[in-house]
């Protein structure tokens, strides 16, 4: 029987990628990722494991292209928002 957990985790860091602004659903993917782990491993029956560790990864990456966009066009985003003002 697959975690469930396991399968959320990995459904919500796919879903983070589909929304503008999905930051809070790759930091759910990471920390239910986390939590099917610890589950899977604890219950030997319980499968599921590449899911969680996809997710824990899909999360991951998402934050990391989010910092590095951030670093890259946040200046010119606060200049634009400057201008609005």
């Amino acid at each position: 029987m697959k975690s469930k957990l396991a399968i959320m985790s990995f459904v919500l860091g796919l879903i983070s990628f589909v929304q503008l602004f999905g930051i809070e659903k790759a930091v759910l993917a990471i920390i239910f990722g986390t939590f099917a782990l610890k589950e899977i491993i604890s219950d030997q029956k319980l499968a599921g494991k590449n899911y969680a560790y996809m997710a824990i990864i899909i999360g991951s990456l998402y934050i990391l292209i989010v910092i590095v966009l951030l670093i890259i066009k946040g200046p010119d985003m606060l200049k634009y928002i400057g201008k609005i003002k």
